[in-house]
């Protein structure tokens, strides 16, 4: 681009030397004022769209670095959202193999599963406080509670067993309660999470992993119960 105005600059500058007759009805000054006007005029036009195509290479330097930047953001979304799927199979899989083997199931081993499924819970809630209640649906009696603190829920045994059987989640005093969807022996376990991010409720593959930690749970209480032979 230099170039050309150098080139425009040198041939305005030799029109006086190049230009040494009349032509037509213009006299040699006239025509050498009409070289150089139409030299300049050349040249400003040329500068014109110079600046339009940095304009235009600016637009779409900056359009690509939004993309850029977009599709950093995407990435960064996506294994983060990669990150959180393996964290949770292997929550999932963590509880999956305390259970599988049944001859380790000792008291403290099953406290700790519980503990676990809390834990498990609030993560994937993003909560502070949760329970795991086992409610005796003909007494309305909690048979076994586990939380990592002495909260007192809201939620009563009272508003849980006028549930109907096929509802298994249940918003009930800004808590989320989660049923397991056996009944054994007339219990049910009961994840009750409060102080929760609200946006996690609506992820439906949350909601499902919170349904099998409840079934794990009630499982789990079964088989130690009908073990000892015990009612904590």
């Amino acid at each position: 681009m230099y170039w050309i105005f150098l080139i425009l600059f040198v041939v305005a500058v030799l029109v006086p030397d190049l230009v040494r007759n009349d032509f037509h009805f213009l006299s040699e000054q006239r025509l050498e004022e009409v070289l150089i006007f139409l030299i300049g005029a050349a040249a400003f036009f040329v500068f014109i769209y110079y600046e339009r195509l940095i304009s235009f290479h600016k637009r779409e330097k900056e359009k690509d670095r939004k993309k850029i930047d977009q599709t950093v953001k995407d990435l960064v979304e996506s294994y983060s959202y990669i990150g959180e799927v393996n964290r949770k199979m292997d929550i999932l899989m963590n509880i999956a193999l305390g259970l599988s083997d049944r001859s380790m199931l000792s008291k403290d081993r099953e406290t700790e599963i519980y503990e676990s499924i809390i834990s498990a819970a609030n993560f994937l809630m993003k909560a502070e406080k949760t329970s795991l209640r086992f409610v005796n649906f003909e007494t309305g009696r909690t048979e076994k509670e586990i939380k990592t603190d002495d909260t007192i829920f809201s939620v009563k045994n009272s508003q849980l067993t006028v549930l109907e059987e096929n509802i298994n989640v249940k918003k009930l005093s800004d808590e989320l309660v989660v049923l397991s969807s056996q009944k054994i022996n007339g219990i049910k376990s009961c994840l009750i999470i409060a102080d929760y991010d609200k946006e996690e409720e609506t992820s439906p593959k949350n909601i499902e992993i919170l349904k099998v930690f409840a079934s794990q749970a009630i499982f789990l209480y079964s088989y130690t119960h009908s073990k000892t032979g015990e009612r904590n």
